[in-house]
């Protein structure tokens, strides 16, 4: 029997990290905001400051999610790779 306790793998983190992140209406409207800001007639000022701030929210969160599923990956492993007694009658 083997403990496996992570939500990723090293193909499905970004996906299924980026799903995860726009499941969060927040994401979706912020994201939303910056896009309308490159249609040159609603434009408020440079497009590209309007991603900045949300590119760094979602790399920071995927760094945390990333550094969370590290963390069940080496706890997983130690419980994993402990003794155990085997009784039999």
């Amino acid at each position: 029997n083997r403990l496996k306790t992570t939500k990723y793998t090293a193909l499905s983190f970004l996906p299924k990290n980026l799903f995860e992140q726009f499941h969060r209406l927040a994401n979706v409207y912020f994201v939303f905001i910056a896009l309308l800001n490159f249609v040159p007639a609603v434009n408020a000022f440079q497009p590209e400051l309007a991603l900045a701030p949300v590119l760094f929210i979602l790399a920071v969160t995927a760094i945390k999610d990333l550094w969370e599923d590290y963390s069940r990956y080496r706890s997983d492993q130690e419980i994993n790779h402990m003794e155990c007694l085997v009784y039999s009658r």
